[in-house]
C-alpha cells in the first residue's frame, strides 16, 4: 500500500492508495494523473538562434527540471525556461521531469531541436577553464566564436581584474571578492556584422578553503526503472571547486558539472557512484557501492523504515535547505510533506533542489515511504525552525505532560514511600522517555522536587541523559551529582549539566537515588520524591515512566498499575554554526581522529588568549590548555584517551565554540 499525507489544520490525514503497486508504472489515461509534457516556440532554428519552452504537464505539478543538452543553458529548474540558445548544429534531446506531492514523471523528447548551420553571420562564444573558483583564484577565458575572422573583440569581466579586454585571448583574470560575475565577450566581422555573448552569473567566487574538502553528495533517487533519469547533488564541505563524478552503468558515465543532472540508466542492475572534489586544500573521494538500484520490479526485502535528515534546522527566513532520506530497507516511492515550505510537497527520495522557508515559525515535516513490502511514516513536530532575523541558538522545554493532566505526588500503596522516589520496592532509577525532534541539544533537567530529606550529609541523587534508541536505558550521554541538602523540596529545580548534552533524536531523563538505612529498620533516612502524572486510565494511554530495581528495567504500567510520566522537563536548544565561527574561519579537524585534534584559529587575532577543554560524556573536563593565538594550528594529543565521543570547548574571552569530536582507534 502507498500512503500520503494531508495536513488539514493540526490534523494530518493518511491517504491510502492502491495496494497494486506496480514500481514505476505511470498512468496517462487521467488529466489529474502527472503527466509531463511541453512545447517549443520552434523546433527548427539556425545556430545561434534561442526556443522558448512552455510547460504543458497535467497533474498539478511542484516542481520542474528540465535538461537541454547542446544549448548554452544546459539545465533550468523555472517552469518556462526562456531564450535557451543553441550554438552549434546537429539534433538535440530535451528532457522534463515533473514531480508533485505523490509522483515523479519524465518526458523525453528525442531529437527535438534541430540546428541547422549558419555559416553567414557571427556567433559570439567563449569558455572559461573554470566557472567555480576560490577567491583570489583566476580564470582562463577562451573564444570559441564562429563565422570569423574577426577584427575586434570587446570582453568585459563584472567583478574582474582585468575588467575589460580587446584580445582574443585575454590573460588569465583575478577574481578578488566573493560573488558571482557576468561575463560579456562581442565581436566584430571584416562586414562590421556583430554579435554578443552575455553569459549571466557565469564565474562563481566561493571563499577559500581553509580545512580539506571531504567528499558528499545525494541523489534524487536511488531507486528507479530501467530508462528513467537521476540528478545528483554535490553535498560536499571544506569549499571545493573541482568536481569529477563517474556513473557506473549510466549515460553520462562521467561529469565535470557541480550538480549533474539527466544522468539516464538504461539497464537493470545496482551501481556505484564516485565523486572527487579538489580545493586549494587538498582532494577527497567517496564512493557509494551499490548506490543506484535499477530495476523493473520492486526490489524489496522488508518493509521500510522511514527516517530523515535535514541539511539545516536554525534558520533565517528565506533560506533554502535540503532533506535527505535515511529510511531503511530500500523505499521505491517517497512522499513528503514541509509545512511552511515552498515547495509543500515532493515525491523524489532526496530533495536536491531544497525547500525554501520565508515564513518565521516552527514547521512540521513527514515522509511517508512505500516498497512492494509494506509502508511506514515519520512525522516530526516542529522540526524546522525559521526566524525572521538571524538566530544561532534557540531554547524551549519539553514535557510528556498533556496539557489537561495533573501532577502528583502518589503513596506506594502497601508500603513505605512513594512512586516518584524512595519506596519500600527499592527503586533505585526512574527514567522518562521523550521522542522528540525539535532540538539538538540538552542542557538542563527542571524537576519538581516535592520532598527532599539527607540522612548522611553527603548523601546525593544522580541525573541522566540516557540514549533512547533501546528497550531500556543503557548508553549514558550525560550524568550531574547533586548533593541532596544542596536541593530544596516543594521547588522547581534547574540541574544544569556541565556541558549541553549532543542528541540526535529519542532520549531517556532522569535520575539514580540512594538508599541510606543508618539505623537498619529498612526505610531510608534519604527522601527524594518527584511529581508524576496522575494515572491514564483511558485505554489509549501512554507510559514513558521506566524504573529501575535490583538492576531489572520495567514500565511503571508493570511495576505499579498505572500509565503515567515523570514531571521533569528536559530543556532543550537547537544550535546552528556560531557565525563567530564561520566570520574568524575557525576549525577543529579531522573528526575521528585517532592522535591529534588540530584546531585552525582562522582570522583570530595573534597573540590572542584562547582556552581549549576536553570534555567527556560524564562531564569531566579531561584536558585544559592555555594557548596563545599564533600563525601554526594548535594541537592536543589525544592518542591517549580512550575510544569514544567527547566536547571540545574554545574560550577566546567574549565567545565560547564547541564541537564534538569522536576519538576513535
Amino acid at each position: 500500500m502507498k500512503i500520503n499525507f494531508l495536513k488539514l489544520g493540526g490534523l494530518i490525514v493518511i491517504l491510502a492508495l492502491s495496494n497494486n503497486l506496480v514500481f514505476g508504472q505511470k498512468s496517462k489515461s487521467d488529466k489529474s494523473q502527472l503527466d509531463a509534457a511541453f512545447i517549443a516556440s520552434a523546433y527548427t532554428i539556425t545556430a545561434g538562434e534561442c526556443v522558448n519552452f512552455t510547460d504543458m504537464s497535467t497533474g498539478n505539478p511542484t516542481g520542474w527540471q528540465w535538461s537541454f543538452p547542446g544549448s548554452q543553458t544546459p539545465n533550468s529548474t523555472i517552469q518556462h525556461p526562456q531564450s535557451i540558445c543553441y550554438y552549434y548544429a546537429g539534433t538535440y534531446d530535451v528532457i522534463l521531469e515533473v514531480q508533485n506531492s505523490t509522483d515523479v514523471n519524465t518526458e523525453v523528447v528525442a531529437a527535438c531541436i534541430t540546428v541547422e548551420p549558419n555559416t553567414t553571420t557571427p556567433i559570439a562564444d567563449f569558455v572559461a577553464d573554470y566557472t567555480t573558483i576560490p577567491v583570489g583564484g583566476t580564470v582562463q577565458f577562451t573564444d570559441q566564436s564562429q563565422n570569423g575572422p574577426f577584427v575586434s573583440y570587446a570582453w568585459t569581466f563584472e567583478g574582474g581584474i582585468p575588467n575589460a579586454s580587446n584580445e582574443e585571448e585575454p590573460v588569465p583574470v583575478a577574481f578578488t571578492e566573493v560573488g558571482t560575475y557576468t561575463v560579456e565577450l562581442r565581436v566584430e566581422d571584416e562586414s562590421s556584422a556583430q554579435d554578443n555573448e552575455l553569459k549571466i552569473d557565469y564565474i562563481t567566487v566561493i571563499p577559500a578553503a581553509t580545512v580539506p574538502p571531504v567528499a558528499d553528495f545525494m541523489a534524487d533517487r536511488i531507486f528507479i526503472t530501467p530508462g528513467d533519469y537521476i540528478n545528483f547533488h554535490d553535498m560536499s564541505s571544506g569549499s571545493p571547486y573541482i568536481w569529477h563524478w563517474f556513473f557506473e552503468g549510466a549515460s553520462p558515465d562521467v561529469s565535470n558539472q557541480q550538480n549533474p543532472l539527466s544522468v539516464l540508466y538504461a539497464m537493470p542492475g545496482t551501481y556505484n557512484v564516485q565523486l572527487i572534489v579538489e580545493s586549494n586544500m587538498g582532494i577527497d573521494t567517496i564512493t557509494k557501492e551499490d548506490y543506484i538500484v535499477v530495476s523493473a520490479t520492486d526490489p524489496c526485502v522488508a518493509m521500510p523504515i522511514a527516517d530523515f535528515k535535514a541539511s539545516q534546522r536554525l534558520i533565517r527566513s528565506g533560506t533554502r535547505i535540503y532533506f535527505e532520506d535515511k529510511s531503511l530497507n530500500n523505499p521505491t516511492t517517497w512522499n513528503w510533506y514541509f509545512q511552511g515550505g515552498y515547495p509543500t510537497y515532493s515525491a523524489v527520495s532526496n530533495v536536491i533542489n531544497g525547500i525554501e522557508y520565508n515564513a518565521a515559525g516552527f514547521w512540521d515535516v513527514s515522509l511517508a515511504v512505500n516498497n512492494a513490502c509494506g509502508t511506514d511514516y515519520l512525522y516530526r513536530d516542529d522540526y524546522i525552525l525559521v526566524f525572521s532575523g538571524p538566530v544561532n541558538k534557540y531554547c524551549d522545554t519539553i514535557t510528556n505532560i498533556g496539557s489537561n493532566e495533573n501532577i502528583y505526588c502518589p503513596y506506594l500503596s502497601g508500603s513505605w514511600g512513594y512512586i516518584g522516589g524512595h519506596n519500600g520496592q527499592k527503586i533505585r532509577t526512574y527514567a522518562d522517555y521523550f521522542e522528540q525532534y525539535s532540538f539538538t541539544q540538552i542542557e538542563a533537567l527542571i524537576v519538581p522536587v516535592v520532598q527532599c530529606e539527607y540522612g548522611e550529609y553527603n548523601s546525593y541523587v544522580t541525573f541522566y541523559i540516557w540514549e533512547g534508541n533501546t528497550t531500556y536505558p543503557e548508553t549514558i550521554l550525560a550524568q550531574k551529582k547533586l548533593l541532596l541538602r544542596d536541593i530544596p523540596a516543594n521547588f522547581n529545580n534547574v540541574v544544569a549539566f556541565d556541558s549541553p548534552v549532543e542528541v540526535e533524536g529519542p532520549f531517556f531523563a532522569g535520575y539514580r537515588i540512594n538508599y541510606v538505612d543508618t539505623n537498619s529498620d529498612g526505610i531510608s533516612e534519604d527522601i527524594f520524591n518527584v511529581s508524576i502524572v496522575e494515572n491514564r486510565s483511558y485505554p489509549s494511554a501512554v507510559n514513558t515512566l521506566y524504573v529501575e530495581a535490583n538492576s531489572v528495567w520495567s514500565t511503571a504500567t508493570a511495576k505499579f498499575a498505572i500509565k503515567t510520566s515523570s514531571a521533569i522537563k528536559p530543556v532543550t536548544c537547537i544550535v546552528d554554526l556560531d557565525e563567530f565561527e564561520i566570520a574568524n574561519e575557525i576549525d577543529i579537524y579531522p573528526n575521528p581522529t585517532s592522535d591529534y585534534i588540530y584546531i585552525k584559529t582562522g582570522k583570530l587575532e595573534i597573540g590572542k588568549d584562547i582556552e581549549i577543554n576536553l570534555i567527556d560524556i560524564t562531564g569531566r573536563v579531561i584536558i585544559t590548555k592555555g594557548y596563545q593565538v599564533g600563525y601554526d594550528d594548535l594541537r592536543i594529543n589525544v592518542s591517549n584517551l580512550p575510544q569514544g565521543l567527547y566536547l571540545i570547548t574554545l574560550n577566546t574571552g567574549n565567545n565560547i565554540i564547541t564541537r564534538r569530536i569522536m576519538v576513535s582507534e
